[in-house]
This record gives C-alpha cells, sequence and structure tokens, in this order.
C-alpha cells in the first residue's frame, strides 16, 4: 500500500513538471492502480497540454537577427561627391563606356524592385527551421511514449492483475501442507488473539459493497465484514469447500443447528484459504 502511494506522489510531480507529462502518463498507466476512466481524462487533458506548451515555447519562439539590419529599399551602391562628374552637363567616361545591354539590365532591375519591400535575413529563416526542427522532434518523442503506453494497456486488458496479499508473503506457503509444516509471520492487527493463539493465514474478502478480512488461526476462523465479525470455531466445522473460483463455503454447527457462511476471495487465495482451514482444523481434531 505504501508503495502505490509513493508510485502516485512521483506520477503527480511528472505532471507538475510539465516537461516530464510523458513519464507520468506511463507511470500512472503502468505502476498506479487509479481507475480506468480517470487515466483516460488525465491523458487527454495531459496531452493537450504537453502539445500546447510544446507549441508556445517551439513553434512560437522568437527569431532574432544576428545577420545585420535589413532596410526597407534596395541599396545598390551610389556615388559620393568624390565619383561626381566635373562638368554636370557632360557624360563622364565611365558612363560612355557602359553598353546598352548592361544599361538596359539595370533599368530592369529598378523597374522590378519595390521600394516598400522588405528582405528577411537568411538568419531568421535558419532560426524558424531550428524552431520548427525542435517543435517536430519533441512532438514525435510525446508519440511514441503515448503509443507504448496504449499498446501496453490494450495488451495487458485481457489479462487479470494477480492479487497481492497485504497481510502474509503467500509464496512461503509450501503446499500441500504436511503435519510438521511451518507457517510464515502474518501482519493482521485487527483481531485480538486469544491465549496460546496464532494467526495461520489471512487475506482480504471481496464481496461487493461488503469488504471484509478473512482470517485463520489455530483456534478458530473470522469472517470481517462492514456490519460486524463472525467467529467460528474449528471444532464446530462440519464442511470446507470452494463453490466457484472466489467463492468458499464454510459449514458450521450453530444454536439454530448447521449454517452456511460464504466468503468472497480473491482467485489467488482461494487454495491457500482452503489448505489452511483444513490444515488448522485437522490440527485440532488430532
Amino acid at each position: 500500500m505504501q508503495r502505490d502511494k509513493v508510485l502516485s506522489i512521483i506520477t503527480i510531480a511528472c505532471f507538475c513538471s510539465i516537461v516530464l507529462i510523458p513519464v507520468g502518463l506511463a507511470l500512472m498507466w503502468f505502476m498506479t492502480a487509479w481507475k480506468k476512466k480517470r487515466k483516460l481524462i488525465i491523458t487527454a487533458a495531459g496531452s493537450v497540454l504537453y502539445i500546447a506548451i510544446v507549441a508556445f515555447i517551439l513553434l512560437l519562439e522568437p527569431s532574432y537577427n544576428t545577420g545585420g539590419v535589413s532596410l526597407p529599399f534596395k541599396y545598390s551602391g551610389g556615388e559620393t561627391a568624390y565619383d561626381a562628374p566635373a562638368n554636370p552637363g557632360r557624360p563622364s567616361k565611365k558612363e560612355k563606356k557602359i553598353s546598352p545591354a548592361s544599361d538596359k539590365k539595370q533599368k530592369s532591375e529598378k523597374t522590378s524592385d519595390k521600394p516598400d519591400e522588405e528582405r528577411v535575413p537568411r538568419s531568421v529563416k535558419r532560426q524558424s527551421g531550428r524552431s520548427l526542427g525542435r517543435a517536430f522532434y519533441a512532438f514525435l518523442f510525446f508519440l511514441v511514449i503515448l503509443a507504448l503506453v496504449l499498446w501496453r494497456n490494450f495488451r495487458a486488458a485481457g489479462k487479470k492483475t494477480e492479487y497481492e496479499n497485504p497481510y502474509v508473503d503467500t509464496n512461503l506457503y509450501k503446499l500441500p501442507l504436511s503435519a510438521d509444516s511451518k507457517t510464515p509471520l502474518v501482519h493482521f492487527q485487527r483481531l485480538k488473539l486469544n491465549q496460546n493463539e496464532k494467526i495461520f493465514y489471512a487475506t482480504e474478502t471481496v464481496q461487493k459493497d461488503n469488504e471484509g478480512d478473512f482470517v485463520v488461526t489455530n483456534q478458530r476462523v473470522v469472517i470481517f465484514t462492514k456490519t460486524g465479525a463472525t467467529e467460528l470455531p474449528l471444532s464446530s466445522l462440519s464442511a470446507v469447500l470452494s463453490v466457484s473460483n472466489s467463492v468458499m463455503q464454510l459449514t458450521a454447527a450453530g444454536e439454530e443447528g448447521e449454517q452456511k457462511h460464504y466468503i468472497f476471495l480473491p482467485e489467488s487465495q482461494m487454495k491457500y484459504a482452503l489448505a489452511l482451514v483444513r490444515w488448522a482444523f485437522g490440527k485440532v481434531t488430532a
């Protein structure tokens, strides 16, 4: 349980950092036990937010002209006072040497140029190109992460998640149990033990709207529900069987005759619950 809280905190921190939204989405889908509806809503909102941030930072990044100032008119040289002809009325020698073809070319260039047209420096074009490139790679990275998350989620959709017992490590039980078998330590604090009483097994129950716990000791079986607890001494049991993969039936003698009790358990815990009840019953009646 503590592990889920830590992973949830890390996931929320990734979302708050904005930059690590893809990492937060991956942690949310693979490592947290949040509801699927909540995951879908957060994924949609996170995707929109991440794309908006990338567009704002990269696509709308201001470009600075580092190649000089662009004038609003075409400057093609000119002449100074030193280049002016001595006699304004007479054409200079340089002007006489200009061929008709070159003169025609200069006139066409002057007429084709617009005085109000502003040139775009090459540095500005290169800067905007780099911004578009960075935006494309960032968006591509986000799409790859999102595709991996969805692929892993759909792949594992048909598989049932393995239940993890919060009270005892079931891997420490060696089935089938023998007369001299030893049980691991069970961390269950809700049950007040009697003298010389020891807990053999405990797990959560999964009955809808009536979840609780199921405990087996060397003296009794206790069924915790939202309304209270039911205690069945091991010596009162007459039948222990599984009705389905997730429902166990206990038949015990009571003041009103035999009564049947149904316990809804995780499927992975059924074999351990049956084995421990029968084993504890055998030790009492032996």
